[in-house]
């Protein structure tokens, strides 16, 4: 009884998931196009990781971020900060994303963060959702946000989950 439980809680997190994710995939593929610093493919793979990350509950943050090339200085970013018991989350529409030219010499980057919840779980479990993801992702080097400033843009949202969008711009 209690796998079905699970089961049927599983589902619904994915719907929500999957809801909130092709808004997010709808940006991604928006920048590949606009700056293609990384494929198709790669854009793909990175939604399905995401999705995995956001159904097992153990994301805080995603940044798409571009740092100027060989520096851990932040130039521009689209920030998603995951929103989990939410009421009355407002779902709006992806896009709105305005082109940048100095991100296009930029060095791009995706930086996830965990939340309370991976860092309360045991090794085994990390690792477990570890090998479900294609990519590795692995610890990366602090980055330095001070040269710019962020605006709340949107909301993706399916009940009581959503992702807040923001777009930093580096001064």
């Amino acid at each position: 009884m209690a796998s079905q439980t699970r089961t049927a809680t599983s589902t619904l997190t994915l719907t929500k998931v999957v809801h909130v994710t092709r808004k997010v995939q709808a940006d991604l593929f928006n920048l590949v196009d606009t700056y293609a610093q990384i494929t198709q493919d790669d854009a793909e793979t990175l939604i399905r990781d995401l999705r995995i990350l956001l159904e097992e509950e153990v994301l805080e943050r995603i940044n798409f971020l571009w740092t100027y090339a060989g520096t851990n200085i932040v130039v521009g970013a689209y920030i998603y900060k995951v929103i989990t018991a939410g009421v009355g989350l407002v779902d709006e529409r992806a896009g709105g994303m305005r082109y940048d030219a100095t991100l296009r010499a930029a060095d791009f980057r995706v930086r996830i963060y965990w939340n309370s919840h991976w860092y309360g779980m045991s090794a085994a479990d990390r690792d477990a959702i570890r090998e479900k993801c294609s990519f590795t992702w692995t610890p990366g080097e602090a980055l330095d946000f001070s040269r710019g400033t962020s605006t709340a843009e949107r909301t993706y949202a399916k009940d009581d989950l959503g992702l807040a969008r923001e777009r930093f711009r580096g001064a």
